[in-house]
């Protein structure tokens, strides 16, 4: 019986281990929706966790260039703000935030109420002046099928039957 906990504990957290992170790190990690797209001075490309945006949490991970040179901006500041599909629904002012790690990309949550359309505005402010970028995302439903609890329960499923076969295999041989 021991040995049956301590496998569906393993399994348990093995599987279920990329859930368990509040921030996911996105960087590569997203789907690109805007490549090279220019406004004023800037060149973006922005990326998206999930790569369908759902409602509750979208990630964003944007890069910003000099249009001209393409000379990667890292000293610059960025605002994230989406409009919702019905007036009054709104989310931001969120601050996009950088590392010295990987100073060119700047990270954000934000968090989507409804279905819809929605209108994401990026605006970015450098010794290059101001510039503001509006990305359409189309925003379904969140939930629904879940892969890897699935795996999970056929894993434990798995175990257990094997588990049992071979309690009952020992029981039955003679001494």
């Amino acid at each position: 019986m021991c040995m049956l906990l301590g496998a569906i504990v393993l399994v348990s957290s093995v599987a279920l281990w990329p859930l368990q992170a509040n921030r996911v790190s996105a960087n590569g990690a997203t789907r690109l929706i805007v490549k090279d797209e220019r406004s004023g001075a800037y060149l973006f490309r922005v990326g998206i966790l999930p790569g369908s945006p759902k409602v509750g949490n979208l990630h964003l991970s944007v890069l910003i260039h000099s249009a001209e040179g393409d000379v990667p901006i890292d000293d610059g500041r960025l605002v994230i703000t989406a409009t919702g599909p019905e007036a009054g629904i709104t989310t931001g002012a969120v601050q996009a935030a950088n590392t010295p790690q990987n100073p060119q990309v700047f990270d954000a949550d934000i968090t989507l109420t409804a279905l819809g359309s929605w209108n994401m505005t990026v605006t970015a402010d450098s010794s290059l002046g101001m510039a503001t970028l509006i990305v359409p995302l189309e925003v379904s439903e969140s939930g629904g099928f879940n892969l890897i609890i699935v795996v999970v329960v056929v894993a434990l499923v798995v175990i257990a039957i094997s588990l049992v076969r071979s309690r009952t295999q020992k029981r039955g041989k003679p001494a």
